[in-house]
């Protein structure tokens, strides 16, 4: 059995383009689409129209996009598609599950959103030759995560997802989990998620598969499963606005998609690397995909390395982008706080709420307790340079 993942896709910052277009711009991958038996990916829009719907209160951009570009997932008619991320509830309830109704209609497998907690942990069944892979897509704890009685997204609960791997495994499946979750931008998964991941292996899951990081994160096999820390944006165009947080972010158009073959209760992995521009997704070749190994390798060879994993996100932690997470601890008055008012707590529930957001957080306060700022400085540019596509000198 072959299942290919791919990661998030966007269209809200660019117009339709017309048919003829869309098709053009997943020419290329569509074509593994349709080897796979099974196929994921997830939307990170909903659709709509933005000038009838309202946006709820969160941190970062409410995303939204015609439903027209609901052609490029036709092309590439996956067997499924993930809505567990931090935009599918960006304008609420109704246009989310308008959405959902408009991909089932499709004849998609719509996972990771629902009316409720438990609808939205409902996982898609991959079933060929009398196997069955149980496919779960959850996302970390931003804005739009259901809940018991409220509708929104799959947002991630340790004992659900256990549950989930426990109830597959009782039932002769095979467990995968996909999760929409790291930290943004950085080349490398932090500490806690390689901790995270590794436990849902131990638990009995036969891969772990995560988008949201806007840029290729590396992958490992752990115990026998694949681990795949980040595939990086799989379409999310910006519009010929060029770079997305700076100048130095040109791993946002780079990323892969993951083929896993499963046969005889063995998991493999092969990755399939391309880049992406407004005009749509190249599949990488020659020099350039060699280039693009080369930088895989370079992310990759610290995933082994606790230590060296521990040192980087310490480096992480002192990126400038990142300050704003800092900054926001600075508006906690209680009294102040105790207005009511949903804006303003916005950042501070990111800051808690969110686990990668926590993550960087509580790190860096370690890291001052501990002195260990000074001696991350100097991964700093190293990091920069990764952001860029770049290999740093030895």
């Amino acid at each position: 059995m072959k299942i290919l993942f791919a990661a998030d896709l966007s269209f809200s910052r660019i117009s339709y383009p017309g048919d003829a277009a869309a098709r053009a711009a997943m020419r290329e991958p569509a074509a593994l689409f349709a080897s796979a038996d099974f196929s994921i990916l997830n939307l990170e829009n909903i659709f709509g129209v933005a000038e009838d719907e309202e946006p709820i209160v969160k941190n970062g951009p409410n995303l939204i996009s015609s439903p027209d570009f609901a052609e490029y997932i036709r092309v590439l008619n996956p067997t499924a598609v993930g809505l567990a991320n931090n935009h599918t509830k960006d304008f609420g309830e109704r246009p989310m599950l308008a959405t959902k109704a408009l991909l089932e209609r499709e004849g998609y497998a719509c996972i990771g959103a629902g009316r409720n907690l438990d609808e939205a942990y409902r996982p898609a069944l991959f079933e060929k030759d009398g196997v069955t892979v149980a496919v779960l897509a959850v996302c970390e704890n931003e804005f739009g995560g259901a809940t018991d009685k409220d509708s929104g997204t799959a947002v991630y609960r340790l004992g659900r997802v256990s549950r989930f791997i426990a109830d597959a495994k009782e039932a002769g499946q095979y467990p995968i989990v996909y999760f929409h979750a790291g930290h943004e931008t950085y080349p490398f998964p932090s500490p806690a998620r390689a901790e995270l991941f590794r436990h849902f292996v131990d638990m009995g899951a036969v891969a772990v598969i995560c988008s949201h990081t806007h840029c290729p994160q590396g992958y490992e096999t752990y115990r026998g499963a694949p681990i795949v820390y980040n595939m990086g944006n799989f379409f999310f165009p910006m519009g010929g606005n060029g770079f997305s947080w700076g100048e130095r972010d040109r791993a946002w158009f780079y990323g892969y998609m993951s083929e896993l073959a499963l046969c005889d209760g063995a998991c493999s992995l092969t990755v399939h690397p391309y880049r992406f521009d407004d005009d749509g997704i190249t599949m990488l070749t020659g020099e350039e995909k060699a280039k693009f190994d080369a930088y895989m390798d370079y992310i990759n060879a610290p995933i082994a390395d606790d230590a060296r994993l521990s040192a980087l996100f310490d480096s992480w932690c002192l990126i400038p982008s990142r300050f704003g997470y800092y900054r926001s601890l600075s508006t906690f008055d209680m009294e102040w706080l105790a207005d009511g008012n949903r804006r303003t707590v916005t950042d501070l529930k990111n800051v808690f709420g969110c686990e990668a957001h926590n993550e960087l957080v509580k790190n860096m306060l370690a890291m001052i307790y501990d002195e260990r700022v000074e001696a991350a400085r100097d991964g700093v540019d190293v990091i920069l340079k990764l952001q860029n596509m770049e290999l740093p000198e030895e």
